[in-house]
Order: C-alpha cells, then structure tokens, then sequence
C-alpha cells in the first residue's frame, strides 16, 4: 500500500512512518521545509514532499497516487489564537479531504481527540456516543471537533472510505508536548503544584505504539468507515499516584503544594482573560487554563469495545512496558537533564 503521512515530522507522525515501514508501506511524507526531518531520516525509502496544510497544490500533488492518507498534523499546543487554531485543524483538514476526493485516494485516517467532547465533567468508561458539547474548553477542542465532522461527513464521498481516531494523551518516548514532558518540564521549574489532591482522579492515556497500531488497523479495516473510534491503553491510571511514580522513576521532585480544584479554576480564568491579548495568545502557551485544571481533576476514561470489535485493536504495550522503555529512551539521550534539554529546545 502507498501512504502518505501528514505531520511526520511530529511525534506521533514519526512513529506511524515506522509502523507503516514495518509492513513495508510504501511511504510519502508532507513536511515543511523547514520542519526536522533527522528521525524521518532513519527511515529509509520515504519520499518527502513540502508544504504545510495551508497550500492547497501542495497537498494535492502529495496525494496523487496514494492509497490512504495518515492525517496527523495539527495545531495542538494551547499557544494560539482561534484564528490559526482554525487555520491549521478544520481548514487544513478540509484541504486534506478535498486533496483525497480530487486525486481518488480511497482511505484516510483522521488524527483527532477526545478533547472534542470535553465539557467539565467526569467521563468514566465513555463510548463514541457521547455527544459534542455546547461550548468547547479551548480553540484546539472545537477546530478538531469541527474537522471530526468533516471527517466522517466525506464517508463514501468519490470512493472514499473515512475514519477518526480518538487517543487519549499520547505518551513515550521523543514527545516534547505531551503530558510527560510538559509536567516534567514545570515541575524541574518548581511551577507543578497538585490541584485536589486526595480525590481518585482515573484517566486513560495511549502510549504511542498503540496509537499507531490502532492507525494501521483502520487504515485496512472494512468496517471502519464514517466511525469514530476511541484509542487507549485499556488500563486506566489514577493520576496523582501515577505522577508520583513518574516522579520517583526519573529522580524529580514531587508537585509542589496543594490547591483546591475551585481555586484552581478561579485563576484559570484570570489567566485565560489576560491571555486574551493578541500578542501574548499568538506565540506563548498560557501557563494555566480551566482546561488544563480539568484534564488534573476530572476523570476521563474511555470505551475502546468498538475499536476492539471494529479493528480487531488491542493494546500492544501495557503501560509498565511503556514506563520501562520511556525510561531506557531517557537513560539513553543521557538522563532526566537531557531529557528537559530535549523537551525546551
């Protein structure tokens, strides 16, 4: 099968050019040319293409003759106004699509999130049914919740056969955005602090190679067309003891203080009004969003049944394989210093 990849240059990007090498896919990449393609470059056999999601002829010219499209690029740091959160997830969405409909690729695989049904609420063991809230928490959730609907709205458009994936805070090694790094990052700062300690708190993450394995699964599945598909670790975590253990595995220091989830959410929201100013949202991730606070304090664990009986997925590293070979990744750059160095740069 010849593929093409979005957003390889990126983090889960990279790892699906692995897995699709690993079945000996023929691999097309669209990367920016500015964008580091060192890891791309062990790879060997991808043909580069350059552009971004805004250049329509680019994306074009980049699906012609391929066979399904891996969708990953996105706007995902909460740096960024609504307008280039827009730009970059529902337009550069679109523009993927209608590159697909106009070259006849026959299968895309749409990177998306549950982010896009988040609403300030527990979610424990919840399925694909669970509707779109009224009102977004952030410019990333709504502009690929709008690009989801587009997504599994072009099912069977001109041959086209269309899924959206939904992993919950992808995890492992070479991440610089995620969750590990970022809280490794502030707490090496002293500016982690723990937020409604006490209360169980179970969230589902999706280590990186399940995230692919899911992604490779429905990029040949025939059932998967116009659905969406929650993809998981299948072992939730309760995430203050789960922080504990990161910070006991990597030698770091624990969160500093404590604050109650309300108090938590009134700064939140002083901060989101001051981050309003153009200059400041355009370039800098606001420090603190209800968000933010939200994914801390609020459970969110997810049905993966549909995936399991749909692509045939099942986890194929539990989460202490995933912790171990996280922690050999950063034995091997050279420790946890290395590995801060590795995130800021």
């Amino acid at each position: 099968m010849k593929v093409l990849i979005t957003g390889a240059s990126g983090f889960l990007g990279g790892y699906i050019a692995e897995g699709c090498s690993q079945q000996n896919d023929e691999i097309r990449v669209l990367v920016r040319k500015t964008s580091d393609i060192s890891h791309l470059e062990t790879i060997s056999g991808i043909e580069y293409h350059y552009g971004d999601l805004g250049e329509k002829d680019a994306i074009i010219k980049a699906c012609e003759g391929i066979d399904a499209v891996y969708h990953s690029a996105a706007k995902a740091t909460s740096s960024g106004t609504y307008k280039q959160h827009y730009e970059a997830n529902y337009l550069g969405t679109i523009n993927v699509l209608d590159a697909c409909l106009a070259t006849s690729v026959k299968r895309l695989v749409n990177i998306s999130s549950p982010s896009t049904i988040f609403d300030f609420k527990d979610h424990l063991n919840v399925d694909e049914s669970y509707p779109y809230p009224a009102g977004y928490a952030s410019h990333y959730s709504k502009t690929k919740a709008m690009a989801e609907q587009e997504v599994i709205r072009a099912n069977g458009k001109g041959g086209l056969t269309t899924t959206s994936l939904r992993p919950h805070a992808i995890w492992g090694p070479r991440d610089k955005t995620g969750f590990v790094p970022k809280f490794a990052s502030r707490i090496v700062d002293g500016k982690f602090r723990s937020i409604g300690r006490g209360r169980e708190v179970l969230v589902d993450m999706c280590y990186v190679k399940n995230a692919v394995h899911a992604c490779l699964l429905a990029g040949r599945s025939e059932k998967a067309g116009g659905r969406i598909y929650f993809i998981t670790d299948g072992e939730p975590v309760d995430i203050w003891p789960f922080i504990d253990h990161l910070c006991e595995e990597f030698g770091l220091p624990g969160p500093s203080g404590n604050i109650s989830p309300a108090a938590a959410m009134r700064l939140a929201g002083l901060v989101e009004f001051i981050w309003k100013l153009p200059w400041l949202a355009k370039d800098r991730e606001v420090p603190l969003s209800r968000y933010k606070v939200g994914l801390l304090t609020l459970s969110g664990t997810y049905n993966i049944d549909a995936a399991r009986r749909d692509l045939g997925y099942e986890p194929v590293v539990s989460v202490e394989e995933g912790l171990a070979q996280l922690r050999n990744w950063v034995d091997e750059i050279g420790g946890i210093e290395s590995f801060i160095k590795y995130v800021r740069r």
